[in-house]
């Protein structure tokens, strides 16, 4: 057999563990060969070529029939090739004969996950095509197929911060599992859809000046405009104000400002002099 690492030889030790527990996981398919069939070598080959393509999305057990014969009469095998798909534990599928490439892929299509570029990349070509809202579904769709596939979310959180629709990234993140919504590439975008929604929401920067000059401890009003200061890049005031809200309540908002500064920091780097100066008071804060 080639050493492909998703390829594997089925025994009868093996094969509750290899297929069935591993069928609990994704799809395991089995194909019962023998050596001196021309049809299974022909088969063989289809079957190793579309293990190397879809690359773990499921696993391929070849059992030798003529060394195997207990396994093959345990379970029922009466001609070669045969070729029996397992899902969550269950036979789903048996394919007896030689059979096409495109035959084998719509089977095995219906219980494998797509891979995990083919939804983003399908979806940002259909975005570049102007098409907003189709690219978004298609996102919205592999995310329900696969919850835990963190890089569709961040993809579909970053086509609606480009839109500018902030409230829509704090709806879809609620729905999202607990270990995704817990990820650091999540939160800062969720954080920064955040401000740039407060940005969005505010009066003008005057305005707010005036309001704080009459009361200095307004948090929604330092917050704001701590948002129309980082919109407009004004980094430096942004973490002024945040250090500020900071100071009065550390849990203020969801701990919004100890968040926002984490993000700026995040777009200054390490290096920069903002960062080192704001990252010690925050401590400080924080301690």
């Amino acid at each position: 057999m080639n050493a492909l690492n998703h390829v594997f030889d089925g025994t009868r030790g093996n094969f509750r563990q290899l297929v069935l527990e591993n069928s609990q996981k994704g799809a395991v398919l089995v194909n019962y060969w023998a050596p001196n069939a021309g049809p299974c070598f022909r088969l063989w080959q289809v079957l190793e070529r579309l293990s190397q393509e879809y690359r773990g999305r499921f696993l391929l057990v070849n059992v030798n029939t003529e060394t195997q014969t207990p396994l093959v009469r345990e379970n029922g095998i009466t001609s070669v090739p045969t070729l029996k798909l397992y899902h969550q534990g269950e036979i789903v599928e048996s394919i007896y004969g030689a059979q096409s490439e495109s035959a084998l892929r719509n089977v095995i299509n219906k219980y494998v996950p797509p891979a995990q570029d083919t939804a983003i990349a399908q979806a940002i070509r259909t975005y570049q095509s102007g098409q907003v809202e189709d690219a978004l579904q298609l996102l919205v769709q592999a995310g329900t197929r696969e919850p835990g596939n963190a890089q569709l979310h961040a993809t579909a959180l970053k086509l609606l911060l480009r839109e500018k629709r902030y409230a829509d990234i704090e709806s879809y993140v609620s729905v999202l599992p607990d270990e995704i919504k817990a990820r650091p590439d999540i939160g800062t975008l969720r954080v920064h859809a955040k401000m740039l929604h407060l940005a969005q929401q505010a009066p003008d920067a005057a305005q707010l000046d005036n309001r704080l000059k009459t009361t200095p401890d307004d948090m929604d009003a330092a917050l704001s405009r701590a948002a129309v200061a980082m919109v407009q890049d004004d980094h430096e005031t942004a973490l002024t104000l945040l250090l500020h809200v900071l100071r009065k309540d550390r849990h203020y908002d969801d701990e919004l400002p100890h968040k926002a500064m984490l993000v700026i920091f995040s777009l200054l780097g390490e290096k920069h002099e903002l960062t080192k100066t704001f990252r010690t008071s925050m401590h400080d804060v924080l301690q």
